[in-house]
């Protein structure tokens, strides 16, 4: 028993096979591409949530050091006699208020 095999047919064959072999991987591929992607944008969604936050709390320490600043500057121009008691008084207990509204925040 002989068999002919022609070699032209035999090659068409073998680029079906390995274009089939092909399709297969990349549909593998493009299936780890979307868990990878899923996955990315869970990430990209915490971290919007992290810097909202961090910007939310670094305007609020700025506005505390703004009135930590008027402070300190309103007890200097007390201690210089510029300002009377009172007004330099009602500015240690504004900046104590920012810092304890700080703090309860916080919370």
């Amino acid at each position: 028993m002989s068999v002919t095999l022609d070699l032209k047919t035999t090659l068409i064959v073998l680029v079906l096979i390995a274009l089939i072999i092909l399709i297969i991987y990349a549909i593998v591929m493009i299936r780890k591409l979307l868990v990878t992607l899923n996955h990315t944008n869970k990430i990209l969604e915490d971290f919007e949530v992290v810097s909202s936050i961090a910007s939310e709390r670094s305007q609020d320490v700025n506005n505390i050091i703004t009135n930590v600043s008027g402070t300190v500057s309103d007890l200097s121009d007390a201690v210089k006699g510029n300002q009377t008691t009172v007004s330099a008084i009602a500015s240690i207990v504004k900046s104590a208020a920012s810092i304890k509204g700080m703090m309860s925040n916080d919370k």
